[in-house]
């Protein structure tokens, strides 16, 4: 009975401090390294360099990293670099690779990886700034054609990288 009272307080404590935080006007837990005086962010387009190209990655990807920091920071989304934080870079791989080879040396499993280039310049922190490649990958059948299953594996990979670009800005990893 007593890990019962101890499991509804704690539960009770975490839901009355995550509302205390929001009401308060305050950042929360996903923009936490993000300071209050921060209020601009510009994502550049990222070009697409790889070569092997994927026609709507780099619009797609852009759009992605937009959005989280829309969503989940205050930050104002700008137009320009004169911003208080700029994320800028270039996809800069698309590749294909065999995973699971079989003993007839065919792939059972393919695994698509995709690799962008981030610089990110923090105009109100420079210790904060950096140049960092970020990737992410699905695997798919390797009896599978890539033009066939691009359409559900890509937003997959789109996704992890647009996390883990975010964790490492607003939550500072």
């Amino acid at each position: 009975m007593n890990r019962l009272k101890f499991l509804a307080l704690s539960v009770f404590a975490i839901f009355t401090l995550s509302s205390c935080g929001s009401m308060s006007g305050g950042y929360s837990l996903s923009g936490a390294a993000i300071q209050p005086d921060w209020q601009t962010i510009y994502v550049a387009t990222f070009p697409n360099y790889a070569p092997q190209q994927n026609p709507t990655l780099s619009q797609d990807l852009t759009i992605a990293v937009q959005d989280i920091f829309r969503s989940r920071t205050k930050l104002k989304l700008n137009s320009n670099e004169n911003s208080d934080l700029i994320i800028e870079g270039e996809i800069s791989g698309y590749d294909v690779a065999p995973q699971a080879i079989q003993s007839n040396d065919i792939a059972a499993e393919n695994r698509l990886t995709v690799y962008v280039k981030i610089r990110y310049i923090n105009n109100k922190d420079e210790t904060k700034s950096y140049e960092r490649t970020f990737s992410a990958f699905q695997p798919y059948d390797g009896n599978a054609m890539l033009s066939t299953v691009e359409p559900n594996i890509v937003p997959k990979i789109i996704e992890d990288i647009r996390d883990q670009v975010f964790a490492s800005i607003a939550m500072d990893w």
